[in-house]
């Protein structure tokens, strides 16, 4: 970590505080007002439009799912309608108080949550899983992460989790690093609005660079939404076997 004016918080740290500050608005920051309603709605909404479709296209078994950065469950518990059992994980344990209370007063009870600081530490909290994991899904969490390495990491963990068959649906923001977006990168945080400071900035990769490193965790590309964009999203499956479910 190189020095500066002040300890820059490790990325746990920084969205602890935004678990305490505003939740709502920092999961999902097209948010105009930290409205529960709507953004527990916003979550419905990309289950039935977004997610459901796309397991039923690919004809995915609905035993065991896992959401990489659940948050406070804005996904995570529409999908448990839909799963024998899901599994959320998240670096902010002050989000995952918020998921225990709200599935607690919902009577939610096919749902385990984890706290985890890495990919070595997901492998270690969700090794009961590894092979089994029937769906697999990340949205609006590796734009944020801004270490790849750690992103390697945690490709690799989807690798060893997944199913046979299973798919991973992950998201990044693949646009185009141009003068605008390396300008205000380069700017110190008390000048940005909020959403554009480090730790829930959006982080751009190339699909280049990316792809390079999907191969290189063992999982194979079997289709792309919108690249190119700031959610694109590859939907992946281990190429560690070719079988097809009968």
């Amino acid at each position: 970590m190189k020095p500066s004016h002040r300890t820059q918080q490790a990325p746990d740290e920084v969205w602890e505080r935004f678990a305490e500050a505003d939740p709502y608005t920092y999961i999902l920051t097209d948010l105009k007002s930290p409205d529960p309603k709507k953004f527990w709605e916003s979550g419905e909404r990309t289950v039935e439009e977004e997610l459901l479709p796309l397991i039923r296209e690919r004809a995915i078994r609905r035993r065991i799912g896992l959401e990489l950065g659940c948050g406070v469950g804005r996904l995570l518990f529409p999908m448990a309608r839909n799963f024998e059992e899901m599994v959320g994980v998240d670096i902010a344990e002050g989000m995952l108080r918020r998921a225990v209370l709200f599935a607690g007063d919902n009577g939610i009870r096919n749902v385990e949550l984890a706290a985890i600081s890495g990919p070595e530490d997901l492998l270690h909290k969700a090794g009961e899983y590894a092979g089994k994991v029937d769906f697999l899904y990340s949205l609006l969490v590796f734009q944020h992460i801004p270490d790849f390495a750690v992103i390697e990491g945690y490709l690799h963990v989807v690798n060893e989790l997944l199913e046979e068959n299973g798919i991973a649906y992950l998201q990044f923001d693949t646009r185009e690093q141009d003068l605008f977006y390396q300008w205000k990168t380069g700017l110190p945080d008390f000048v940005l609005p909020r959403f554009w400071r480090r730790g829930i900035r959006r982080i751009r990769r190339s699909s280049a660079e990316i792809e390079v490193c999907l191969r290189r965790a063992g999982l194979e590309i079997v289709g792309e939404l919108d690249p190119r964009s700031a959610y694109h999203r590859y939907i992946l499956r281990s190429a560690r076997t070719t079988s097809v479910r009968p």
